[in-house]
């Protein structure tokens, strides 16, 4: 039967639609469809049927995207595509560009997937091919899902329910795309907030005849109900759904739907502090995505799993796991950059390949700044590394980059010009920044004259950042773009020049991907800086941790013992602390050892490092100091907290006191733990008369 179709193909290809449909027909029997894809491809190549070896590809790659081989799918839609191009059959090249989308959108690369979306729109729109055009519009919205774009989703699937009276075309749906649909529509509706009508929508969805036969959209209804019911907070009935969709998962043998479902399930656990089975989910998430290179849910996965061992104090185990996500977004956007390349293949002349080429420097370059930005934690830093290549890329005078504080509602602004940095803090109390509107209206800002155009965004002149107002009458063109990571706005970019008119918009897209780069950085300077201050710094006194107090003491030692440096180390004790805890309790205790330590800290000198050595018990390191001075800051110590009432509620005040052991470094400790030690002993003796100074 499907021979016999093959062979009519050289009478007219017009005969690939019977092809096309036995192929469709055919789609649950895998090895055999395989066969016969893999036979058209044959018979296509050996009789030079252009037309009907571009839908072998086509058909081919939407096999391997099913079997989640997605660099191979791409691939094969590719070929497909440059040959319907040759044909210049725009009619049916819409198809491939879906195919295109589809993968794109699986592997994360988002960009490239609506591009080639709008490509394919493009064609649709102009050949008319309306069954080809809505697939498009579905597969977009589903793109912008998982950008978390449900705004701009929610505005296709209104376009395409108010399509018909908008351009009198008549559109109608399959079985199978009914369903999609409909889910599509769900899923928009959970992420807005409205999880009721989500589960309405699927309710009507699993009405539909033929559900039955497709087993990943069952498992899909089976996820988005868990997501609706973890939405309303009713847990349990998110536990059973994705259980269901899970088990019907590895029952068919979904390996991405699989992981999709783990991946919901796991933030179902975060959300109930079951830690424990949101690491295992996540977990095999990351076993299972690294083999198929199901990169969007791994990096997702290596994010839940970063913010677990943070919120549990898991300090190396966080920034593995960070470090991990930074790595596998370099890899996608790398991988984005080198089929923006391909593309180059598509038309042969020498002024595109010309232009490619120059696109491919520019890549090059924006992929090595952004390298450089995103491993710096230090904001000069980064400032001056894009300030020094962006010259490379666009005509800039003035260079700024703005870190946005959300709960003062304040950015700290890194302005530049040549090799001077202006720090600024501005407030937006007021609406007379651009910046300001910038950051919130999450909306990017092109100028070419500022005195004329300042007033499509501000009521009032601009108010220019203090250290530039005397060059401010100076700017003219002017480009801003927010700095957003997960919907958040981290800071903004601004570039400017003296000069009119020069921005549009290749010059914003630029920027645009720097800031990108840089809004990981931002937050990456942020992360690093909570983790190193969890690693440095007790949370209770925000005194230093035993670990970096005696990494201090070490290097104060050793530079004493070659330069007869002096110190004194000073050990203190909070006399019968665990009274407070055992009366009180310990979050009164808590409270009572942070106002104590708050106290403590204003009797020591600047000069000086203080660290909470045990439960009740700190460690004092007097640099560069005698024996004398040391027992002058460790009696104020003792007679100020002596003198101190700590009030702890209205009706509950504690007084407390300390006993303090002090030994200044000599020629007989061999080591800085010798001299702690030995500063113990006199703490020692101290204890036994309480609310005394020992040496």
């Amino acid at each position: 039967m499907f021979e016999k179709e093959l062979n009519k193909l050289i009478e007219s290809e017009d005969n690939i639609e019977c092809i096309k449909d036995l192929i469709s027909k055919n789609i649950s029997n895998t090895k055999q469809n395989k066969k016969n894809i893999e036979r058209l491809l044959e018979f296509s190549m050996e009789n030079r049927l252009f037309r009907s070896e571009a839908w072998g590809y086509y058909f081919i790659g939407w096999y391997y995207l099913d079997n989640s081989e997605y660099e191979n799918a791409a691939e094969s839609f590719m070929i497909s595509y440059e040959l319907f191009d040759k044909l210049n059959n725009k009619y049916e090249i819409a198809y491939a560009c879906n195919g295109l989308t589809n993968v794109y959108c699986l592997m994360g690369q988002f960009k490239l997937s609506n591009e080639w979306g709008l490509k394919g729109i493009s064609f649709c729109e102009e050949t008319r091919n309306n069954k080809a055009m809505l697939i498009l519009l579905i597969n977009t919205c589903i793109n912008y899902i998982q950008m978390e774009y449900y705004d701009k989703a929610l505005e296709i699937v209104e376009g395409i329910e108010g399509i018909e009276e908008i351009k009198g075309i008549d559109y109608e749906l399959t079985k199978s795309q009914e369903i999609s649909y409909m889910l599509v529509k769900a899923e928009i509706e959970i992420n807005i907030g409205c999880p009721g009508k989500a589960l309405k929508i699927i309710e009507q969805a699993m009405k539909i005849e033929s559900v039955d036969d497709i087993n990943s959209v069952k498992c899909e209804m089976f996820k988005l109900k868990g997501m609706a019911y973890l939405k309303t907070g009713e847990y349990d009935l998110a536990e059973i759904q994705f259980e269901k969709s899970y088990n019907f998962s590895v029952r068919c043998d979904l390996i991405y739907e699989k992981c999709s479902t783990m991946l919901q399930w796991s933030k179902l656990c975060m959300l109930t502090e079951n830690y424990e089975k949101a690491i295992d989910l996540l977990s095999q998430i990351i076993v299972i995505s690294s083999s198929n290179k199901f990169n969007p849910i791994m990096r997702e996965a290596f994010h839940s799993l970063y913010s677990i061992y943070k919120k549990q104090e898991e300090t190396e185990k966080a920034l593995n796991y960070l470090e991990k996500y930074m790595k596998i977004n370099d890899e996608m956007y790398d991988y984005e950059q080198s089929q923006l390349m391909a593309e180059m293949n598509l038309n042969n002349t020498k002024r595109v390949a010309e232009q490619y080429k120059q696109l491919y420097k520019r890549t090059e370059l924006l992929s090595s700044i952004g390298q450089r930005i995103i491993s710096n934690l230090d904001m000069s830093l980064i400032i001056r590394i894009i300030h020094e290549e962006i010259s490379k890329l666009i005509d800039v005078d003035y260079f700024g980059i703005a870190v946005y504080d959300s709960k003062k509602n304040q950015s700290e602004y890194y302005f530049m010009k040549n090799n001077k940095i202006i720090y600024s803090t501005i407030k937006y109390d007021q609406e007379n920044t651009l910046g300001g509107y910038c950051i919130r209206n999450k909306e990017d800002i092109i100028i070419g004259n500022e005195k004329l155009e300042f007033q499509k965004y501000l009521y009032s002149e601009p108010e220019h950042i203090k250290g530039f107002e005397d060059e401010g009458d100076k700017i003219s063109s002017i480009i801003y773009t927010p700095m957003i990571i997960n919907e958040k706005v981290v800071g903004l970019m601004t570039a400017q020049s003296e000069k009119e008119n020069l921005y549009g918009k290749d010059e914003l897209n630029i920027l645009k991907i720097l800031a990108n780069y840089t809004a990981i950085a931002v937050e990456n300077v942020k992360v690093y800086k909570e983790i190193e201050n969890i690693a440095t710094y007790d949370s209770l006194t925000k005194f230093l941790t035993k670990t970096e107090i005696l990494k201090i003491g070490d290097s104060i030692y050793e530079k004493a013992k070659y330069s007869n440096d002096k110190f004194t180390v000073v050990m203190i004790d909070l006399d019968d602390f665990k009274i407070v805890n055992d009366t009180y309790g310990h979050v009164y205790g808590d409270k009572a050892m942070s106002l104590i330590a708050e106290t403590m800290s204003k009797c020591i000198r600047n000069t000086d490092y203080i660290g909470r050595f045990g439960g009740d018990e700190f460690l004092l390191i007097c640099s560069e100091t005698g024996i004398k001075e040391a027992l002058y800051v460790a009696e104020r110590i003792r007679k100020t907290i002596q003198s101190s009432v700590f009030v702890l509620n209205d009706e509950i005040k504690v007084r407390m006191t300390t006993s303090l052991g002090v030994h200044e470094y000599d020629e007989n400790d061999n080591s800085f733990t010798d001299v702690v030690k030995r500063a113990d002993q006199c703490l020692y003796l101290a204890k036994e008369t309480r609310n005394t100074v020992m040496r």
